[in-house]
């Protein structure tokens, strides 16, 4: 992203991002350990909420309860596909990996990014899992048209170097929305990029001391709309987005010690 854009939508947003980092210090006042520590069960809900949320956007039909009882009972829900257990199993899986591996390491590399993709896909689609697209690629509903298979190494080779070099005034979780545009524009991946670069971006959201955000389902079409838009407002809407769903996420946790 552009970090003109991202440094104008700190001043357009800064009393927004002045409620976050209130918000912040009332987390680390009220959970000093961190949520992990100081909310039961909090790692398996955030788990739960994060694999239900992101594989919705995709299409799954599983609720969150029927996910929670996909990852963490192995049950079979009726009427459900085998693909969408597998996306949810994947999932939980890939994030697992994300937070206990990826996120303490102190940079993030293309191999990192290789290892997540092939989590995620692992029983969906096993043949291109942790390969990048080796074709051209469109989404249905955009106008977007994505770089040349043949540049995608060199692109994400870049990317992965600007993940770790968030300059100071960039608010981090402001530099996580945006490289999370960064990648959808690339669209590395024949399948999985949307739930790889959520993740991503909570990855980076969380390595910033701000809790990872799920993207409910009534939320999609504004997530969706707004990173079809990136194009031609250099991703202000996207961004504003992020920084209200962060705020909720905040709000949440503070109320449920309330």
């Amino acid at each position: 992203m552009n970090p003109d854009v991202a440094r104008h939508t700190e001043v357009v947003m800064a009393s927004e991002i002045a409620a976050l980092n209130t918000g912040r210090a009332l987390l680390i006042e009220r959970f000093p350990r961190g949520p992990e520590a100081d909310i039961a069960q909090y790692r398996e809900w955030l788990r739960t909420e994060l694999t239900y949320t992101s594989n919705a956007i995709e299409g799954s039909t599983l609720s969150s309860v029927e996910t929670r009882l996909v990852i963490e009972e192995d049950a079979i829900i009726p009427d459900k596909s085998l693909r969408e257990h597998l996306e949810a199993r994947d999932h939980a899986i890939a994030w697992d990996y994300a937070t206990d591996v990826v996120e303490r390491k102190m940079s993030i590399d293309v191999a990192d990014l290789l290892e997540l993709h092939q989590r995620i896909l692992y029983g969906t689609n096993h043949l291109e899992a942790g390969y990048f697209r080796r074709g051209s690629v469109r989404v249905a509903g955009s106008r977007t048209v994505f770089p040349n298979p043949l540049k995608v190494p060199e692109l994400v080779e870049q990317f992965a170097n600007e993940i770790n070099l968030r300059p100071d005034d960039i608010h981090p979780v402001i530099h996580a929305a945006g490289m999370h545009l960064d990648l959808v524009k690339i669209h590395p991946f024949a399948d999985g990029n949307g739930r790889l670069v959520r993740m991503l971006m909570n990855v980076l959201v969380r390595r910033g001391g701000y809790p990872a955000i799920p993207i409910y389902p009534k939320d999609r079409l504004a997530y969706l709309n707004a990173i079809e838009r990136a194009d031609t407002d250099g991703g202000e809407e996207f961004l504003t987005l992020v920084l209200r769903l962060e705020q909720e996420t905040i709000d949440l946790l503070l109320e449920s010690t309330d």
